[in-house]
């Protein structure tokens, strides 16, 4: 009888160590997590699965094969181009969910993110933009009450972008609506879920977990398991502005430099992990940062510039800048999302 890990789906197998879904063979028979997972759960152990992701792509176009509801969902620090997925993989009808809300200013509201997301071109399937935190319980109710609502069988399926918060949401579901409390496995870093897990939250729902889209420009496939933790925001971002004339430069960590190159006095608003430290350097004499890849950088004023898994910044006037930062991880301009 083949038998599946419960906290990534992984197909158990005792053969090969180096494998996904491997338990020692005297466990086989009982053991409910593969050994990587039950690392991660118990120590915090993560070992890493090499994936680009493109072996999932068919698990999500069979997911159109049916006609279940799906919670996309979207961690609400890294909104960009990869929503468009939606179009690219789903014909179901699809909720939004906006993953994180907690981490967001409690000043910022829902309806003006909300505008904003509906300015991509979705298609007409998504029937409902819900925010949440996982950690929280904002909107929790609310989503349950909804995923009841249009399901069209007990089955409802979560994709998103690895590390969109898909298994926290699981195991808060869990928590609240199930009698089984087993966990899911979750993680900070790519590729925690291997392969399609079914959790059987009570008779009118099955959430069905898949593997998160790998986005191989993000920051979290570059850092350390020790730098991302300081990475990914853990509690509300505090904002902090800096206003910079032509000529300034910021070293952001040893992630990033910013250098202010062209433009009238301007206002940067950072919105980035609380664990992150932000410095003014000297733009001549401190050449910190321009060993990584250079990116220059046009605002057209009120726009946002975003280096993927680590921050987004306000900017509120025009400017040319040179941003510098880890090769491989993409910077890319939006329009202001706050």
């Amino acid at each position: 009888m083949i038998r599946k890990c419960i906290g990534c789906g992984a197909i158990l197998q005792y053969e090969e160590i180096d494998k996904i879904g491997y338990v020692k063979e005297k466990k086989y028979d009982t053991a409910l997590y593969c050994e990587r997972c039950f690392k991660i759960l118990n120590y915090g152990d993560f070992k890493h699965i090499n994936s680009d992701g493109k072996e999932y792509i068919e698990i999500y176009k069979n997911i159109n094969k049916t006609n279940d509801l799906v919670l996309f969902l979207v961690d609400i620090f890294n909104i960009n181009d990869s929503i468009s997925m939606i179009n690219k993989y789903i014909n179901n009808k699809v909720i939004l969910v906006i993953t994180k809300y907690d981490i967001i200013p409690r000043s910022v509201k829902e309806d003006k993110i909300k505008t904003r997301i509906k300015e991509y071109n979705f298609n007409s399937n998504i029937i409902d933009i819900i925010f949440v935190s996982s950690n929280t319980n904002y909107n929790i109710n609310l989503l349950y009450e909804k995923m009841l609502e249009n399901k069209t069988s007990n089955n409802v399926y979560l994709c998103g972008n690895t590390n969109a918060g898909k298994s926290t949401l699981i195991n808060k579901l869990i928590e609240k609506y199930s009698v089984n409390k087993i966990k899911v496995t979750t993680s900070i870093l790519p590729s925690t879920t291997i392969n399609i897990n079914n959790i059987y939250i009570n008779e009118n729902l099955t959430l069905i977990d898949t593997p998160g889209f790998i986005e191989s420009n993000n920051i979290s496939n570059y850092v350390s398991i020790d730098l991302l933790k300081k990475i990914m925001p853990k509690n509300e971002i505090k904002p902090i502005t800096y206003q910079l004339e032509e000529g300034m430069s910021l070293l952001i960590d040893n992630l990033l430099r910013i250098e202010y190159v062209n433009g009238e006095k301007n206002s940067f608003t950072f919105y980035i992990s609380n664990d992150i430290m932000i410095n003014r350097i000297n733009t001549i004499t401190n050449n910190r940062g321009r060993d990584l890849k250079c990116h220059d950088i046009l605002v057209s004023g009120n726009e946002d510039v975003i280096v993927n898994g680590l921050c987004f910044i306000k900017i509120t006037k025009k400017a040319v800048l040179k941003i510098y930062t880890i090769d491989g991880v993409l910077v890319f301009k939006r329009r202001s999302l706050i």
